[in-house]
């Protein structure tokens, strides 16, 4: 486990014994240090130093409010601002990529399990068969990576105004508008893009690689605990 994987289980662990109410507010802070240029190391330490002043303060039965000010947002900022932190372009490039990799052994599995998987199974065991990677997988996994990033990105840069406020009926009713018609727009694509064949390659490559993926998943996160 490294240093910043422990930092990080203690800071969780440590945060259990925050008020209900001091809890919103450090996760609201988390959130938000979460999405900016500070580097998971300095993010962590910066975590840690302000769970345990939030813990002092919490012991001594003084107010949040009181001590920072009603602008948890603005005391977040200075506090990035202090770190002055620097975009490091090749870091970004570096998650992004490992993201892509990441979710298309995921999609990889799904699609090996739901498309080719009961061919296995029917008793012959040809592992001759060829698979077909489409561009509909392609895009699918693209689309839903670029959502998910930006639905992260959005919630976690707006997180204190979130708390302050309610979803309005109209707003859940946008939202659900707006995840049927990804749902649907992946269907679409699924049924216009599956014909269009980007790669073919024989299933016993397919069946290595995602077996390589989840053992790997599998010791990450053995490793982590």
């Amino acid at each position: 486990m490294s240093n910043t994987d422990r930092e990080r289980k203690e800071n969780f662990e440590l945060g259990k014994s925050l008020t209900k109410e001091n809890d919103i507010i450090f996760t609201d802070i988390v959130c938000y240090l979460r999405v900016s240029d500070i580097n998971e190391e300095q993010q962590e330490e910066i975590i840690s130093d302000i769970l345990r002043m939030f813990l002092d303060w919490q012991e001594e039965g003084k107010s949040l409010e009181n001590m920072v000010g009603e602008d948890y947002k603005k005391f977040t900022d200075d506090i990035i601002s202090a770190v002055n932190p620097k975009k490091d372009i090749f870091k970004k490039t570096k998650d992004y990529l490992v993201m892509l990799v990441e979710f298309s052994c995921f999609m990889l599995t799904i699609d090996f399990i739901i498309s080719y998987l009961p061919k296995l199974l029917k008793g012959n065991h040809d592992f001759n068969l060829t698979y077909n990677y489409t561009l509909a997988i392609l895009i699918n996994t693209l689309l839903i990576i670029i959502v998910a990033t930006t639905l992260v990105t959005y919630i976690c840069k707006n997180s204190f105004a979130f708390s302050k406020k309610c979803s309005s009926k109209f707003e859940n009713f946008i939202f659900g508008c707006s995840a049927a018609g990804l749902i649907i727009l992946s269907v679409v694509l699924s049924m216009t893009l599956r014909h269009i064949i980007i790669l073919s390659i024989n299933i016993r490559f397919v069946i290595g690689i995602i077996a390589v993926y989840w053992v790997y998943k599998g010791v990450k996160k053995i490793y982590s605990a």
